[in-house]
């Protein structure tokens, strides 16, 4: 059973138009190899106007309303409601936006997921997962919706540049599972809705748990003590060096700022307009 690190409680923070819960921050970027932030964000109408992103995915799962995507790469894409899910590759470069409705609010997790050196240099893309097609383990008083990875051989169809697992996790009251995690991989859980029991500790609504790694495989006890649904991401550590600033997450503090410069001087997108 993995050891549990570190248990946090995450506050909301609130400002005009946004309700935002931090989960995972930028304080130790190798401690979070290889995910950079999680943000638990419930916004408005172009909260997320045009903004640049580089050297990252951005993973967006919906959780109440629902927003629609534009980028500098593709020009759009479908509109994404509740149960859906985005993996954006921003790579070598990409500007986009994300927004509701005007009058309309939605909430989503949005996770950045760092790439390697190699994979920085990918182009701008993305693709969706409509919440009709996403696999579905069903589980003796539960069921695991898996988003990317692949959970006890149920598998997403999305290929990935980082390997890492995304599966959205429900469970009755006194219901219990024991979650595979692969070998070496860096672990969270993120308590949605309800308590449960994990790994021997009690976890309440909008905790997260951040779990000792093992170079082995290696299970998350799980027990509710209530009806429950939470998030259990985990990835594989690039184990890169990690430079991150705003928008753009690179190796190191030059290319950083060679992201800016580029994004200032009008050459980001590499001759292609927005």
């Amino acid at each position: 059973m993995l050891a549990i690190r570190t248990v946090q409680a995450i506050p909301l923070q609130q400002g005009e138009g946004r309700h935002l819960r931090y989960v995972v921050q930028t304080r130790d970027l190798m401690d979070n190899d290889p995910f950079i932030i999680l943000a638990d964000d419930k916004f408005v109408h172009n909260t997320f106007a045009d903004h640049p992103h580089k050297g990252i995915q951005t993973v967006t799962y919906v959780l109440e309303g629902n927003l629609e995507h534009f980028d500098s790469e593709t020009g759009g894409g479908r509109r994404l409601y509740e149960g859906d899910f985005q993996i954006m590759t921003a790579g070598s470069g990409i500007i986009h936006n994300e927004n509701p409705k005007p009058g309309e609010e939605v909430r989503v997790l949005q996770l950045w997921v760092n790439l390697s050196s190699e994979d920085k240099k990918a182009s701008g893309q993305y693709v969706d997962l409509p919440h009709r097609e996403v696999p579905v383990l069903p589980i003796e008083g539960g069921k695991i919706e898996v988003y990317a990875g692949e959970v006890s051989g149920v598998a997403s169809p999305l290929k990935l540049f980082t390997p890492f697992l995304y599966a959205v996790v429900s469970l009755e009251d006194n219901a219990s599972y024991d979650f595979p995690i692969p070998a070496g991989y860096n672990s969270y859980l993120y308590m949605l809705e309800g308590k449960a029991n994990v790994s021997g500790q009690q976890i309440n609504t909008f905790d997260v748990v951040h779990f000792e790694q093992n170079e082995s495989a290696d299970i998350i006890s799980l027990s509710s003590t209530e009806k429950t649904k939470f998030l259990i991401f985990s990835g594989k550590p690039i184990k890169q060096p990690i430079v991150a600033s705003g928008p753009f997450v690179m190796n190191t503090e030059e290319e950083i700022n060679e992201a800016f410069d580029s994004y200032r001087n009008g050459t980001f997108l590499q001759g292609k307009s927005y």
